[in-house]
C-alpha cells in the first residue's frame, strides 16, 4: 500500500484523488495495488514514479504532465475520458429538461466541459480515439466535436432564457 505525506498536496489535488467522485480516484486507487509504483509531494503536486522513474506528474489546477509512457497514464486518460462522459451526459439531461434548476445544477459541469473541450488534453483523447487506442466498449460521446460544440451552444441559450 502507497503511503505519502499529503500535507503539503494542493487542495483541489486531494479532492480530485482521495474523493470517491474525483477525476484521479480511480489512478489513486490502482496506485495502492501497485507495487511498482511510488509517489511523492513536490511543490504541492503529485510526482508519480515506476521503479525510480518519474512518469507523471498531477497537479490541482493545470493539467497533469505525462513524463513518459506507462500503464498509469493510459488509465489516466481513460478515466479522463470516463468522468468527462459522466459530466457530459449529466449536462445532456439537465439542458433537455431545461429548467432553471436543472440548468443550475450543471453549471459546474459546463463549466468543466468547457475548459476540457478544444484543451490539450481533448485533442490528445480525440487523436487517440481517432487512431483507435481506446478501448471499444468506452463511451466517448464527449470527444464529438459536433456534440460538445451542441451541449455548449443548447446550454448558453437555455441559461440565457432562464436568466434574463
Amino acid at each position: 500500500m502507497l503511503t505519502i505525506d499529503t500535507t503539503n498536496l494542493c487542495s483541489h489535488l486531494q479532492k480530485k484523488l482521495f474523493d470517491e467522485d474525483g477525476i484521479y480516484h480511480p489512478l489513486w486507487m490502482t496506485m495502492q495495488d501497485d507495487n511498482e509504483l511510488t509517489a511523492v509531494v513536490r511543490s504541492r503536486q503529485l510526482h508519480i514514479y515506476r521503479n525510480g522513474k518519474k512518469v507523471l506528474v498531477l497537479a490541482g489546477k493545470s493539467a497533469p504532465k505525462i513524463i513518459r509512457e506507462d500503464p498509469i497514464c493510459e488509465l489516466l486518460q481513460i478515466e479522463r475520458i470516463k468522468w468527462m462522459e459522466q459530466r457530459f451526459n449529466h449536462a445532456l439531461a439537465a439542458i433537455k429538461d431545461g429548467s432553471a434548476v436543472s440548468l443550475k445544477a450543471i453549471k459546474e459541469d459546463v463549466a468543466e466541459l468547457s475548459k476540457y473541450y478544444g484543451s490539450e488534453l481533448w485533442k490528445l483523447d480525440f487523436a487517440a480515439d481517432e487512431a483507435g487506442k481506446l478501448p471499444p466498449d468506452l463511451k466517448r460521446g464527449v470527444l464529438s466535436e459536433d456534440g460538445i460544440w451542441n451541449l455548449l451552444s443548447d446550454y448558453r441559450e437555455n441559461s440565457y432564457f432562464c436568466n434574463p
